[in-house]
């Protein structure tokens, strides 16, 4: 009998020590993974169907480091990941993150949580830090509110490339007035306001402003910019090498057909929170004699 409970006490121990391990290969798109912690749900059959990326050169660190470490800022659902994947194709420079993401460490990035010079750029979703500086320099990438809040609004459920279910939308916590995702969205857009006016009214080095919609529809030229701004020069091969495989594996389809999360009280928050931030780009842009495309 004793014999029996040792046994078993052993094989519970291996199953837990193996689901421990799968749990930190989560794939992109497993349920509910997050940025911000370091233990993830993911099942095996998840982990074989996840594609394979196709690097246009072999990634490397960043050699010799570079005493400029660069931050890479957005909102959560901004296209962080998409945008550190075409750096990664076009410059073959590993880029880092202040988090350690283990479905992105398994899928692309092996240099998650990495934030020194060895890196081309470091992921972070922080406000600019205080004292001593972390940063020299920062790539702010920002996107509508509305499809950034939607896209992590998604993440927090089914991964880096699921897409939340519509009883996502609809849960209401007891005791509350408004849905979850209502009370979310009002939450993210102060988030998301304050994120944008601290990088650009609190952060002493320069900002390079990277619109996301203008990365999607003139991915060559707004690439190219931010590169110069990096100071990595890249060839033609490789530069249309990274534009036509652009697309990879990171970016989530969209899902939602014939039904609309946002309410109108939604939107017209949006629209006058997007209009501040435009107002502090262009104002910051004014300060420092930037031209860009917008």
């Amino acid at each position: 009998m004793f014999r029996r409970s040792i046994f078993l006490l052993a094989f519970l121990v291996i199953v837990l020590y193996f689901s421990i391990i799968l749990s930190m290969l989560n794939p992109l798109n497993g349920d509910k993974s997050s940025y911000y912690r370091k233990s993830y749900a993911g099942h095996l059959g998840l982990i074989r169907r996840t594609p394979t990326v196709k690097w246009c050169r072999e990634l490397q660190w960043q050699s010799p480091p570079s005493p400029n470490v660069v931050a890479l800022v957005s909102h959560p659902g901004s296209g962080n990941t998409w945008l550190r994947y075409l750096l990664q194709q076009a410059t073959g420079i590993l880029t880092g993150s202040i988090y350690m993401d283990y479905g992105l460490r398994m899928h692309g990035f092996p240099a998650e949580n990495v934030t020194d010079g060895s890196v081309l750029v470091v992921k972070t979703h922080e406000l600019p830090p205080a004292d001593p500086p972390k940063f020299m320099s920062a790539v702010l990438l920002i996107r509508n509110p509305r499809d950034a809040i939607l896209a992590d609004f998604n993440r927090l459920h089914k991964g880096h490339i699921g897409t939340a279910s519509k009883s996502a939308f609809r849960k209401r916590t007891e005791g509350h007035s408004r849905s979850d995702w209502e009370t979310y969205v009002f939450n993210q857009l102060r988030i998301w306001e304050h994120l944008h006016w601290s990088w650009l009214h609190n952060f002493s080095g320069p900002v390079h402003i990277v619109f996301y919609e203008t990365l999607v529809d003139d991915t060559q030229c707004t690439l190219g910019g931010i590169l110069n701004f990096l100071n990595q020069t890249v060839s033609e091969e490789h530069m249309e090498c990274t534009v036509v495989n652009k697309e990879g594996i990171y970016r989530r389809q969209k899902k939602l057909h014939n039904f609309e999360p946002f309410t109108q009280e939604m939107y017209a928050a949006i629209d006058v929170v997007k209009k501040r931030v435009q107002f502090m780009v262009q104002d910051y842009r004014k300060r420092n004699n930037c031209t860009s495309s917008h």
